[in-house]
């Protein structure tokens, strides 16, 4: 995929879950929504993770696309989870 876009950057997020779930609001009681981040591009990766906290999600970043990445697949540990992150007390 990179050889179509030399120079680009690929990064997994927001892709384990359906829009419907991402667009459900989360009582900041009750913590955050928890979206997972997966890269081969640490920097990428973490850039991500910042927009993810900037909208007031928890992000969780998994490591590379063909490690971490694989439980974000469809059919896997972490797909159709709508996790929330508790705050601390």
């Amino acid at each position: 995929m990179t050889d179509a876009f030399p120079g680009g950057r690929v990064v997994k997020a927001f892709n384990q879950l359906p829009a419907n779930v991402l667009a459900t609001d989360v009582p900041a009681a009750h913590g955050k929504r928890v979206i997972f981040i997966s890269s081969n591009d640490e920097a990428a990766s973490s850039a991500i993770a910042q927009l993810v906290e900037a909208l007031g999600l928890a992000a969780i970043e998994l490591g590379r696309v063909d490690e971490g990445g694989r439980l974000i697949q469809a059919q896997n540990a972490l797909v159709l989870r709508p996790l929330i992150e508790q705050p601390r007390s």
